[in-house]
């Protein structure tokens, strides 16, 4: 039951869909840390191609425990204080990497924001007494609906390592980050607006914004950027 089938009409609210295919234009990056299985695939790769780290890692615990499987080898560096970390992609029940909803959404408003920061931008006349900007309006008025978006893909065309820089208490620091990216996908989802408030040339300066900006991890590299190929009111 809903508020709908409780007050009927008085609690109707006019919701308008459009469907959205973005083409990525080199890459989408992950950011969500990746499950055990995913790890582990990536430690078995990098041992059949001799990686020195990871080597270091197998022949320390050879040295405490004795002869290794290339399972157990594995499992000893996945306990081990310095076993690597991926961050990749979420999957929906078939396998397939997704990105979530919740990830574009953040982004739309990212994108609303700097297309129209303060508290002017077009269609806010639509909403009598709206005194918010567009960015703190479409967070409560613009919703993604598909809570899992494919990528076309069950496995990631490659696993990246990237040197991560970050300022700490003791000054700053380097780091290895390890992540999954998938070249050139195409994802389509569905946005629906309450009282379709963004007039047609709003929404061509907000896309035209998330193209530049892009879409995913690590976008200050200028990952995920993309091109809109459909933008379609149902």
């Amino acid at each position: 039951m809903a508020a709908s089938d409780i007050f009927g009409k008085a609690a109707a609210q006019t919701y308008t869909q459009y469907r959205a295919t973005l083409r990525f234009k080199n890459l989408i990056v992950g950011g969500i840390p990746s499950d055990k299985s995913v790890i582990e695939g990536w430690i078995r790769s990098r041992m059949d191609l001799g990686d020195a780290a990871i080597s270091e890692l197998v022949e320390q615990t050879v040295t405490e425990r004795g002869v290794l499987t290339p399972d157990e080898a594995i499992e000893a560096v996945m306990q081990s204080e310095l076993a690597p970390s991926v961050n990749g992609f979420k999957r929906d029940d078939n396998g397939q990497l997704c990105i979530e909803g919740r990830i574009v959404k953040a982004a739309l408003k990212e994108w609303m924001n700097s297309a129209y920061p303060g508290t002017k931008f077009p269609g806010k006349t639509k909403i009598e007494g709206l005194r918010k900007g567009l960015m703190r309006y479409a967070a409560e008025a613009v919703r993604v609906d598909d809570m899992l978006i494919g990528l076309g893909v069950k496995e990631p065309t490659t696993i990246e390592e990237r040197i991560k820089h970050v300022m700490t208490p003791q000054g700053p620091r380097s780091s290895i980050n390890r992540v999954e990216v998938v070249e050139q996908p195409e994802v389509t989802f569905t946005i629906s607006v309450r009282d379709d408030f963004i007039p047609e040339d709003a929404w061509a300066r907000i896309w035209s914004v998330g193209e530049a900006i892009g879409l995913g991890s690590d976008r200050g590299r200028s990952d995920g950027q993309f091109e809109l190929t459909e933008w379609q009111r149902l």
